[in-house]
This record gives structure tokens, sequence and C-alpha cells, in this order.
């Protein structure tokens, strides 16, 4: 058995029927959710409510959602920008309100059962952010002249710092070649001239005829200087390789700090 919790209010707004709401601007009233960033009051019973006319949410049990998108079951479903259900992206940094798990699958337009979770919040995790980049076969080829952008200066007053860096070889079909001793790829902040924070040695790794990875951290030998406002860059130490045609792909994890303490 699954009680459910139904509780009337307001219509601070039109609200259409199966639909993720949140609080109004008023004391009692409710209003069609329009988004993840504030908490979700509940969803809409299957009858529409106009301005001012009472609207049934369901704050706990089992409810029917409409969805504003594909969903799988066992999806935590967030509300898009007409209330209705979508499957939450998980963004470090970014606070989203969830407001339902999805009990079956559907597509946009359906309206499927949901256990209803008004009031939780996910993703709230400000510490490590993630960003995947795929540098092409022909920035490779000219990672020394032009370094490839990681991740976008933070703003200022605040510095990337690193945290550890995955690497994928996609083999295609042609090995690079041209690897001098000293060809390193380099993870810096601004430029090939920045703070540099580690180093991937390319012979055995660019040169090879197959899929290869390398996981890496920060060099700890020596304290880090961050630089206010900087990106990280991954670049090629000495020189540009040649001939090879396959793309790297690249996980970089991070921190964003502060710079100014306390």
């Amino acid at each position: 058995m699954n009680p459910i919790l139904t509780k009337s209010y307001t219509a601070g707004a039109a609200v259409a029927a199966s639909r993720f709401v949140k609080h109004g601007s008023s004391d009692g009233a409710a209003i069609q959710a329009t988004d993840a960033s504030v908490a979700i009051l509940g969803i809409s019973e299957q009858l529409a409510a106009a301005s001012g006319q009472p609207v049934d949410v369901i704050k706990e049990g089992l409810a029917f959602l409409e969805l504003g998108g594909s969903v799988t079951r066992g999806n935590v479903l967030i509300p898009d920008a007409n209330g209705k259900g979508v499957a939450a992206t998980i963004v470090a940094g970014t606070e989203q309100h969830a407001g339902a798990i999805a009990e079956i699958s559907g597509s946009a337009g359906d309206i499927i059962p949901v256990q209803v979770i008004a009031g939780s919040v996910i993703a709230t995790d400000v510490g490590i952010a993630s960003a995947d980049v795929t540098i092409t076969t022909g920035e490779l080829l000219a990672l020394n002249a032009t370094p490839k952008v990681l991740v976008a200066a933070p703003g200022s007053g605040k510095a990337i710092i690193p945290v550890d860096m995955q690497l994928f070889l996609d083999y295609n079909s042609a090995a690079y070649a041209g690897i001098g001793a000293t060809e390193e790829l380099e993870l810096r902040h601004t430029n090939g001239s920045g703070q540099l924070f580690a180093t991937v040695e390319t012979t055995g790794f660019l040169d090879v005829t197959a899929g290869a990875y390398r996981h890496i951290y920060p060099l700890a030998a020596a304290a880090a200087a961050p630089v206010d406002n900087a990106a990280l860059i991954l670049c090629l130490a000495v020189g540009e390789v040649t001939t090879g045609n396959s793309p790297l792909k690249v996980r970089i994890r991070y921190r964003v700090v502060d710079l100014a303490m306390f």
C-alpha cells in the first residue's frame, strides 16, 4: 500500500494537469514549475486549474506526471520549462531540485506513474567538476603552436586547480611520428609558458598502433602557484608531431577555488 498525501492550494497562475508545481508568491499559492532551480512542491492532480482556482497537489506517494522528454524507469525527474518531467543530469556545482522518480519508461507527451520526492535536492557538489574534451587530429598535429583549452578561465579572483586527468588515444589507422625525447604533453595554465601541473610522455603513447590510456595526477614535487582567471590547457612541450590521424580524448577533473581565502 502506498498512501498519497494531497494538499489543496490556490493557483497563482494557470496550472496544467500532471505537472510539477512550486510555491507561488504568497502563502497557500502554487504555480507551475519552470526549472529545477527552486524547491518542488509536488505534482498537480489530473485536472487543470485556472489562476485563482483551487489546485490539488500530490506531495507524497504515487502520482501521474506528463513527460517533457524520454525517461527510463528509475530516473530522477526534474521539471522542464513547462513543468513536465525530464531526466535529471548531474552537474557538479549546480544545485537541482528533484520532484519524482519514474516508475516506468516513457517519451515526451506520455503521462506516467511516478514516485513523488518533493523537496529533494541533487547535484550540490561544488567541489570537483569534470570536463570531457576531444582533441582532433588537426589540433594534435599543431598542439605546440596552438594549445587546446580544456577548461575556460573561471573569472576574476578564481583559479582552476586540476585534480587528475585521463587520456585515451582513440587509434584510427596511422601512428603519430616525429616524436622527440622532450616532446611531452603538458597540462598548464594559460599557454605553453604557464604554470605546469603535469606531463605525459608521448613516446609509447602517441606513437602506438592501438588504443592507449594514461591517467595522471598533478606534480607534487613543489607547490603550484595558481593563476588568477586563467584557462587550463594541454600543449606539446617542443615542436609538433606528424603523420598521425587519431583523436585524443581527455577527461579532466578539477576544482575552482577563490584566491581570497578570508
